[in-house]
């Protein structure tokens, strides 16, 4: 009897053990992807190259940003509302080349750029694909 206690207790324990480093493998995904690697960085300028000919709305020449916008495009920064006029979704095929962002963030293409923001418009990541200035 005290064999069948202690196999369905270890069993128990495995149980929640794993089932903890599932729930927190879990949340860890929810969080999502807030920075730019290397990769992301590779695989947004190789979209970009196959794209330049025709680039969307936010990737045009006419669309870079001013030096003082500039300045305020940055990791960390929330976008006025100057620079929210100028924010345009990231294209999906663009979008489907990067790792899925956290539900409150999406990607986005704005003067020249590739950005990573959160739903209160704050910076979290930037690719410069346009040497302004």
């Amino acid at each position: 009897m005290k064999t069948h206690q202690l196999l369905t207790a270890t069993a128990a324990a495995i149980l929640a053990l794993t089932g903890s480093a599932a729930l927190a493998q879990d949340r860890g995904n929810q969080q999502g992807h807030t920075q730019f690697d290397e990769h992301d960085q590779q695989a947004t300028r190789d979209w970009y190259n196959q794209n330049q000919a025709h680039p969307p709305a936010g990737l045009r020449n006419q669309d870079r940003l001013s030096a003082d916008e500039e300045s305020r495009l940055h990791e960390g920064a929330v976008l006025d509302k100057g620079l929210r006029r100028k924010v345009h979704p990231a294209p999906p095929d663009l979008s489907r080349r990067l790792p899925p962002p956290p539900s409150d963030h999406r990607y986005v293409v704005i003067g020249g750029h590739v950005g990573l923001i959160d739903n209160k418009f704050q910076v979290k990541a930037v690719i410069h694909l346009h040497d302004n200035h």
